[in-house]
């Protein structure tokens, strides 16, 4: 059996976190004079201009009045012009004269308070540039007990923020307890919560008992409590509800919002530890019989694998398509008098749209399959391969790689246009600009007359022939795309990939970025044929690469026993050895879309409605060959954030 594992979600959360810090700065650098008044002297006009430019928030004036003050006095009057130099050049992220006007403070000559304002803008400055260690021992000397709100808001925001990168999830749940007092705004509050909660997830439950720094019914103890009980009891729904009623009891006051581990105690699956029956529902004739050949193939490799004592029943679903009709309930009412503790299917959606409407399903349902409704039904669970899911997770990615602006190109048609369109709207959810979207015809194999008013080229022809006229000379001229595309959506099957990927390149493409799907390439090596992708940037299961496929004994038994048909229908395989896998762990997947399963098909988690989600690896095709790349999102790669 494959681990369960959290998914790492903090980071986009501990990014909105990190957004109060520039308020809290400016707090400290405005509205807080230091806490040392400056020798009882009359205010200079210099003294008194420069003030002026601060509050008017001419910072760089300021900046540049204090320091000619610094440079003019001494002692404690100058050490504190100084800071007020560093603070006025920090409000307009002129880094490089912060750091070198608070190395000209003699930091004894500030008063503690002082002496922290400028400990935090030099770990503000050190966390810039990713020194976490640096901004770390810049505040350790200080306890923050005794400095102001304000100071110890943006420290502890500082600590949070370093924490996170060296990855010190003990310490950085301290600090988001501690910052938890100092936030009065709710979406603050909200947003810490919830980053506390997933960093203190990542601590196993031996460390989470370990370092629990109270007991009941503090706040500190009951966000470590809390933790332990989901990480420890998270694979065991009845412990796990009783050990919540548990900690409500003994931390009735803690201010933990129930949304956090709510999704925990819904009605998910029950399955006993020892599953005696399984029942498979899939076609043997028609238009998906050669797709349920394959997912049926895949479970049998994957149970086999498994070595257990489970049965497996198989039951065949008879679909009429143009009447809407099929048997799937009656063979479902076969399954549940077998005592099946779960079925496995149908494949078609006809057949899934049937169990959905159902009144009450008694015994829970994977169905390889995904309808469009995303009402939640109890025991149904969907899981397909569907195409818009690649082109979904081709928009994310793009914005892992900072690209702003892209552009389309499909095949006309209903499928180019479902993932066309999730990728655009995606896209566009994401804050992503779509500057166009283009069809192409598949039954064509000159795409010249789509790929030159796409990339602008007919435009750049124009200018020049208007710049010959205007000359009256005859000009060398190589025309120019338009240079304002970040990067190119191809929507295409292998054949038309491999068309259309050296077409973009002859028109000048030049190195647009290429991204398309995993229907691009045909999940067959052939490094002559798709020589012609090479650059092009796909998602693909973790069976398309090597160092995951050769790994699985269910792979390994599938490819020696279909090798003539194994390549073709690998993700079908697939699909069927990851339907089988997650079995075991659906109890604990159906409570927690937090949770995550690595199968074969991506690391699998399921949503509130039900759905699977899959998040996929990402390549890119080398001298004919798919290479993956690094990896966009950090997965869990250590038993800490593996559930036991």
């Amino acid at each position: 059996m494959l681990p369960l594992m959290f998914s790492h979600r903090s980071q986009a959360m501990t990014r909105q976190l990190h957004l109060l810090l520039p308020a809290v700065l400016l707090l400290i650098l405005t509205a807080c004079q230091p806490t040392q008044p400056i020798e009882t002297k009359p205010d200079t006009t210099a003294e008194t201009q420069a003030m002026a430019a601060e509050q008017s928030g001419d910072y760089l004036a300021a900046a540049q009045q204090y320091s000619d003050l610094a440079n003019a006095a001494s002692g404690a009057r100058q050490a504190q012009y100084y800071l007020h130099a560093a603070q006025a050049y920090f409000q307009i992220n002129q880094l490089d004269h912060v750091s070198a006007t608070l190395a000209n403070i003699d930091k004894s000559m500030l008063s503690e308070a002082q002496q922290l304002d400028a400990a935090i803008l030099e770990a503000d400055i050190a966390l810039s540039f990713s020194q976490a260690e640096q901004a770390l021992a810049a505040l350790a000397a200080f306890q923050l007990r005794d400095a102001t709100p304000t100071q110890q808001l943006a420290a502890y925001q500082l600590k949070v923020n370093a924490y996170e990168l060296t990855e010190n999830w003990l310490e950085k749940a301290n600090a988001h307890i501690a910052l938890a007092s100092l936030l009065s705004n709710g979406e603050a509050i909200a947003d810490n919560q919830q980053t506390l909660w997933q960093t203190l997830l990542k601590l196993t439950p031996q460390a989470l008992e370990l370092f629990n720094p109270g007991i009941a019914p503090a706040v500190d103890s009951g966000w470590f409590a809390l933790a332990y009980i989901v990480r420890a009891y998270q694979t065991n729904p009845d412990a796990l509800i009783v050990a919540i009623e548990d900690w409500q009891r003994n931390y009735p006051n803690h201010p933990a919002d129930t949304s956090l581990y709510k999704e925990l105690l819904k009605t998910g699956t029950r399955l006993p530890k020892q599953l005696n029956d399984i029942a498979i529902l899939l076609p043997n004739s028609g238009p998906y019989a050669a797709a349920a050949d394959a997912i049926r193939q895949g479970i049998i490799a994957a149970h086999f694998d498994g070595q257990t004592s489970t049965r497996l029943h198989f039951f065949t679903v008879e679909t009429d398509t143009q009447s809407g009709t099929s048997n799937v309930w009656q063979q479902y009412q076969q399954a549940v008098s077998k005592n099946a503790n779960l079925v496995i299917g149908p494949l078609d959606k006809v057949s899934v749209q049937v169990l959905a409407d159902a009144e009450e399903l008694p015994i829970p349902v994977l169905a390889l399959n995904r309808l469009n409704d995303l009402t939640q039904k109890d025991n149904l669970f969907q899981f397909g391969l569907a195409p818009e899911d690649d082109a979904i997770a081709a928009a994310n990615f793009a914005i892992t790689q900072n690209y702003e602006r892209a552009v389309v190109l499909a095949p006309t048609g209903g499928w180019g246009n479902r993932v066309a369109s999730a990728f655009s709207e995606q896209w566009l959810a994401n804050g992503g600009t779509l500057l166009s979207r283009s069809h192409y015809d598949e039954n064509q194999s000159d795409f010249s007359t789509v790929i030159k008013p796409l990339l602008d080229l007919d435009a750049s022809k124009q200018r020049q022939q208007k710049l010959k006229q205007t000359l009256g000379l005859s000009i060398e001229f190589e025309p120019r795309r338009r240079q304002d595309i970040d990067f190119l959506f191809l929507v295409a099957r292998p054949l038309k990939a491999r068309q259309l990927v050296p077409q973009l390149k002859f028109h000048r493409s030049g190195q647009l970025p290429v991204i398309a799907t995993s229907h691009a390439y045909s999940g067959q090596e052939n490094s002559q044929q798709d020589i012609d992708l090479n650059g092009l940037i796909i998602n693909d299961i973790p069976w398309v690469f090597a160092d995951s496929a050769m790994a699985d004994p269910a792979y390994l038994a599938l490819q020696n026993s279909t090798p003539q048909h194994f390549d073709n229908f690998i993700r079908l395989y697939a699909l069927g050895a990851d339907a089988y896998r997650l079995i075991p762990n659906l109890n604990s997947l159906s409570r927690s879309s937090e949770l995550s399963f690595i199968g074969a098909t991506g690391v699998l988690s399921i949503d509130k409605t039900g759905h699977l989600t899959r998040e996929t690896r990402w390549a890119k095709f080398k001298r004919g060959k798919i290479k993956a790349l690094p990896a966009t999102t950090a997965l869990p790669s250590s038993s800490e954030n593996i559930i036991q």
